[in-house]
């Protein structure tokens, strides 16, 4: 394929174009330019828009991942997507399904440009060592009822070195800088909207269980001797396991436990 036609804007028709998904996409809504996708998928979801309702931009203003932390989103490189998801689950359970758009992302990823994938525990998308992408999932509760998940994806695609800032040149890179050409946007996202859509329903249908299966065959985190921060703590020690909930047990130099249900992970060596 024209590598100008690989990396000419989105088209919502193009997208749709042989998809496959039963629920996720259904409802989809491109645009140009938002402040964030999961900010305009959340107010979407607000005023009604359906389970698996889908949107995606070209470019985000005020992109962000976990932490607060600001996410490039330059135009037209990377592909910036997030997905309203409602279902009928404890807010308790929410958390898992970050770990089903990480196994999604991965699986997308490879079926899209043949590049193994692996994850970072949390929520980090990693090719060949480096970040290539990562889930950011928001949640509405009322009445200790969960309303809405909103899932964020954000991948670096053809973006090349020169597109990120230099404190980002040694963590992160992108599809196109590994496979050594450029990806098509378009195949990618509808592997991706397929894969949200497959992990979904086992998530709904098996529970975490199936999900936490498929994170601890690609995680890379355990195993590995790691320093977690949360908030004001900070732990280091060896990575046990990936618990029944989808935390991570570290066990320090004393040899005690400890379950992280979230934080920040370097991975030592």
């Amino acid at each position: 394929m024209n590598p100008e036609n690989i990396l000419a804007p989105l088209q919502e028709a193009e997208i749709r174009a042989g998809l496959t998904a039963r629920r996720v996409g259904t409802s989809l809504h491109l645009y140009q330019e938002v402040e964030s996708t999961n900010d305009e998928a959340a107010a979407l979801a607000s005023r009604g828009e359906a389970d698996g309702t889908i949107v995606i931009a070209e470019r985000q203003r005020q992109g962000r991942g976990r932490m607060g932390r600001r996410w490039e989103s330059p135009m037209g490189l990377g592909l910036y997507l997030s997905v309203i998801l409602r279902p009928e689950i404890p807010p308790s359970a929410a958390p898992g399904l970050t770990f089903m758009a990480a196994v999604a992302g991965a699986e997308a990823i490879e079926r899209a440009t043949m590049l193994p994938t692996a994850l970072k525990w949390p929520n980090d998308l990693i090719v060949h060592g480096r970040k290539v992408g990562g889930i950011l999932g928001e949640m509405a509760v009322e009445d200790s009822r969960l309303l809405y998940v909103v899932l964020g994806v954000g991948l670096n695609v053809n973006q090349t070195e020169t597109d990120f800032p230099e404190e980002l040149c040694q963590i992160a890179t992108s599809l196109r800088g590994e496979a050594g050409h450029p990806v098509d946007r378009t195949v990618l996202a509808r592997s991706l909207l397929e894969s949200l859509d497959g992990w979904y329903e086992r998530f709904l249908s098996d529970g975490l269980q199936s999900i936490l299966k498929q994170v601890r065959r690609r995680c890379l985190t355990v195993g590995r001797m790691v320093t977690a921060r949360s908030g004001d703590e900070e732990v280091s020690g060896f990575a046990v396991e990936l618990d029944a909930l989808g935390r991570l047990v570290i066990r320090d130099a004393t040899g005690t436990l400890h379950h992280l249900t979230a934080g920040d992970v370097t991975l030592a060596g």
